[in-house]
């Protein structure tokens, strides 16, 4: 028996604008298991941050349930937000072990370790949001998001307006950090090279509805949804090889997607034949 997921969503209907305004949510259904690292994709309008803030709690379901953990961590599109702009970073990222419980020094000793392991000096924690350079300030979001090890991180696009290398680096910093805590992750993006290098499983969603849901491997090559072809359109790593040499890191996923997309389409099939044979 399949371990229960640690996030469900059935049915849900939700209308953001209230019970007079559109549902920008239609009979949305999926689930996320313990650990697991789940993308989001589709067009910009369709309803996925309406999901994640759905989850959070922060907007009503009109029809339908929702079965999420209580403790869940947010990792905002524009890092500034995630702070108050007159309190020093430490304070912020503090603050959620604080409201957990725990007592002031033991919460700033957990703090300052995760703000280290991201690479972050006293100097610059000691500092106000607005002082620090923008990937620091991501960086120190990733640890306000992390540091009382959250069951589910809601991540809304943390790599918009980043430059390709530096969302590949984010991605995998964030990634090993989250992996390393087996916190289970649901990261929203329109872009599929994102999902390449975050997913252990890719959602697509499309007129309020998830309308396909595969390893990144599948979608790849095998894409069942006309808007699941038209992002695909909009990858470059996987239509242009020196686009896709341009991204790469040594050891990346983009480092040569035409391989890695044959071995996860591989691992699919072997895992779907094994489910018919059961």
């Amino acid at each position: 028996m399949s371990p229960a997921p640690i996030m469900q969503l059935i049915g849900a209907v939700v209308r953001p604008g209230g019970p007079e305004g559109p549902a920008v949510l239609k009979d949305c259904s999926f689930s996320i298991q313990s650990g697991q690292t789940i993308v989001l994709v589709g067009e910009s309008g369709c309803g996925k941050t309406t999901t994640l803030r759905t989850i959070a709690g922060l907007i009503p379901l009109e029809e339908g349930t929702l079965r999420a953990p209580d403790h869940i961590g947010w990792l905002p599109q524009h890092p500034l937000t995630a702070f108050n702009p007159r309190w020093p970073v430490i304070r912020s990222v503090v603050e959620p072990l604080r409201l957990a419980g725990a007592s002031r020094a033991e919460a700033r000793q957990k703090s300052r370790k995760l703000l280290e392991s991201l690479k972050l000096s006293r100097m610059q924690w000691d500092l106000r949001p607005s002082a620090l350079s923008g990937g620091q300030l991501r960086r120190a979001a990733i640890a306000r998001a992390l540091v009382a090890a959250p069951h589910l991180v809601l991540a809304d696009e943390p790599t918009a307006g980043l430059d390709p290398i530096a969302a590949l680096q984010l991605i995998d910093l964030f990634k090993n950090l989250s992996k390393s805590r087996e916190t289970s992750v649901l990261w929203v993006t329109h872009d599929l090279g994102v999902a390449s290098a975050a997913a252990d499983r890719v959602l697509v969603l499309a007129n309020g509805k998830i309308v396909e849901a595969a390893r990144m491997g599948r979608l790849a090559t095998n894409p069942r949804t006309e808007i699941t072809r038209k992002l695909l359109g909009c990858w470059l790593p996987l239509n242009s090889a020196s686009a896709s040499q341009q991204l790469a890191k040594p050891g990346s996923v983009t480092a040569n997607p035409a391989a890695w997309i044959r071995e996860e389409l591989e691992e699919e099939l072997e895992e779907e034949a094994g489910e018919e044979e059961e």
